[in-house]
């Protein structure tokens, strides 16, 4: 019932005259600020047009009423032809040029700079946003809706503007000839405004409340044609779960449509019927005028090819202003998600090097979902050069240790002290480029091996022995050796055919070198070598801290496997959100406790794997 209400609150958006004109203007703004000659070149392009409609009413009444005189010459008429040949070859020139040409390059430009701004607001937000389905559905909606509404903005100008010099000189026109057609242009015009403002508000609603049903659908989809899902959909029945929402949605999005639909049908039967009325009735009035004297000859012509252009002008110009009001509710969309403020805002400080990360009495809990405490009065200190290990089974809380540290989210109590310091005083972006991380879900990116390690730009000249060395203490170098192409190879093959798509524990080894292409002074790394087998993953977690100790850097590694766990100086058992347990492999395997318990049965299954 909540989320019925929510939908309908959802749909309902007053458009206040005031408001219209704001949202049109900024969007106005937003187009400019892009294409400042674009206004200009529209509006010439809105006149021109006007006065070419208009032209034909004035070229007929001119052309009917010289051959209504006996003396007209044919070369008086030749010359009035080539006058308004002249005049439409022109007009049409300049329309080629203008549509198929400078308007699209135009169009690409917009298009480019405002999915731009989207991606950078999108980056600017918390990661909380994203366990928010709602903002999924905002950001869609104005990724959807945002460059075409505002080219449609601007161009409704330019079609305003052409409607109101057309119609001005028309009706003009038909004022002079019979102020009685007039009217009765302007009142069916009127009756087909108020049916067509029915109609776009309930376009406009069922669009809204299809948005999360199209979503869901979206999601089906890339799970089908991506190879993400590829192989588990295959070797298990999830295609029947999957197919089964596609199923459900497929149903909603056609309820959604029959719903709407029966309340469309009888408003857009209306609006063409009007549509087919308004010429017919015209022309009938103009024909009773002649017949009984009230009109000549060139005004019969006129009013006779002039009705359809009037009715036109008048109908589309109210249906174009009209559709600044449609248009506001889509602007208001794409506005308000603009106008979404991030909450973890960084400080003045800028942090120095690495010194010690202290955990003082910090809880934690998503903002979403359950509101069950993640993280429950967390204390420790890490200081530099040490090697510290987070353990405990999954769900202990552990990955969002990571999240934390590094401001993705900003805990619920407590607070976070880098050398001493709340780290929401320090610069946000200067505090990260501090610690190195590698992410459980890590991703790798359809670009080179070497950008992927980088992370970001990558310099040839200036980076290649940089990324090099990474992936040798990576332990990446015998992979390597096998790629023709070295540090170059693209990955994934989503763009390139001689792509290599690498194994898990390949991928993962990439993922790693992130960590020493730059120098971190505290590198955090979650469940880092989960994809190899023990002993592979004992080589390269021995490798890694090795490598860190020569360089007096600060590591601290998460994992619920415990092959190298005795390589730190210092272990922190969680279960249930808490730190159960502390200190070294020995101290703890010494308590016998949770720890020591873990660690004895990994150890276990592991020399009877060996032994098959």
């Amino acid at each position: 019932m909540r989320k019925n209400k929510e939908k309908k609150k959802e749909a309902k958006i007053k458009q206040k005259p005031t408001k219209i004109l704001k949202n049109v203007w900024l969007m106005i703004k937003t187009v400019t600020k892009y294409l400042p000659q674009y206004p200009f070149v529209m509006i010439s392009e809105g006149v021109i047009w006007g006065l070419l409609n208009a032209a034909s009413t004035l070229f007929t009444i001119e052309l009917f009423n010289r051959l209504d005189r006996s003396e007209v010459t044919f070369s008086e008429i030749a010359i009035l032809i080539g006058i308004m040949a002249l005049f439409y070859i022109g007009a049409y020139i300049f329309d080629g040029w203008y549509w198929d040409y400078y308007n699209t390059t135009l169009f690409q430009k917009l298009q480019y700079n405002m999915q731009k701004d989207l991606y950078e607001k999108a980056l600017s937000l918390d990661l909380e946003c994203y366990d928010d389905p709602k903002f999924f559905n905002d950001y869609l909606f104005a990724m959807d809706q945002a460059r075409d509404r505002a080219w449609e903005v601007t161009e409704n100008i330019g079609k305003v503007i052409n409607r109101a010099v057309a119609l001005f000189a028309i009706m003009g026109v038909i004022l002079s000839i019979s102020p009685i057609i007039a009217a009765i242009i302007f009142v069916f015009c009127v009756l087909e405004i108020v049916i067509r403002q029915v109609s776009f508000k309930l376009g406009y609603k069922m669009q809204v409340e299809q948005v999360p049903m199209h979503r869901r659908a979206s999601y089906v989809n890339r799970q089908f044609h991506l190879s993400d899902g590829a192989k588990e959909i295959r070797v298990s029945d999830a295609s029947q779960n999957l197919t089964g929402i596609y199923d459900d949605v497929t149903k909603e999005i056609l309820d959604s449509d029959i719903k709407y639909g029966k309340k469309l049908f009888p408003v857009d039967f209306l609006w063409n019927a009007l549509d087919t009325l308004i010429p017919a009735v015209l022309m009938f009035v103009s024909f009773i005028f002649l017949s009984q004297g009230k009109l000549q000859l060139g005004g019969f012509a006129a009013a006779v090819t002039s009705t359809w252009n009037a009715s036109w002008a008048l109908s589309n110009l109210f249906e174009r202003i009209q559709k600044f009001s449609e248009q506001s509710l889509y602007i208001e969309k794409y506005l308000t998600f603009l106008d979404r403020k991030p909450t973890i805002i960084g400080g003045d400080l800028i942090p120095g090097d690495f010194e010690s990360l202290e955990f003082k009495d910090v809880s934690f809990s998503y903002p979403f979902g359950e509101k069950n405490e993640v993280l429950s009065n967390i204390n420790f200190v890490v200081k530099r050069g040490e090697k510290v290990a987070l353990v405990g089974y999954n769900g202990a809380g552990k990955t969002t240790f990571t999240k934390l540290v590094m401001r993705l989210y900003d805990v619920t109590k407590g607070e976070i002290l880098y050398n001493g310091v709340n780290i929401k005083r320090l610069d946000l972006a200067s505090y990260r480029e501090k610690i190195g991380t590698v992410f459980q879900d890590f991703k790798i990116f359809s670009a080179s091996i070497a950008e992927n390690v980088m992370n970001g730009p990558y310099d040839p000249e200036r980076d290649r022995e940089r990324v090099q060395s990474a992936l040798k203490k990576a332990t990446f170098e015998t992979e390597l050796d096998k790629l023709p192409r070295g540090i170059d190879t693209p990955l994934t093959k989503e763009f390139y055919d001689e792509g290599v798509n690498l194994s898990g524990g390949e991928a993962q080894k990439v993922a790693i070198a992130r960590i020493f292409v730059k120098d971190y002074g505290l590198i955090i790394m979650d469940e880092p070598s989960s994809a190899l087998d023990p002993a592979a993953e004992y080589e390269l977690n021995h490798t890694i801290l090795s490598g860190a100790a020569q360089d007096d850097r600060t590591v601290i590694f998460i994992s619920h496997r415990l092959s190298t766990t005795r390589m730190a100086d210092k272990i922190y058992m969680f279960d249930m959100g808490r730190i159960i347990e502390s200190g070294s492999h020995d101290e703890l395997m010494a308590k016998e406790g949770k720890y020591a318990e873990m660690f004895t049965l990994q150890a276990k299954k592991y020399r009877e794997k060996q032994g098959k």
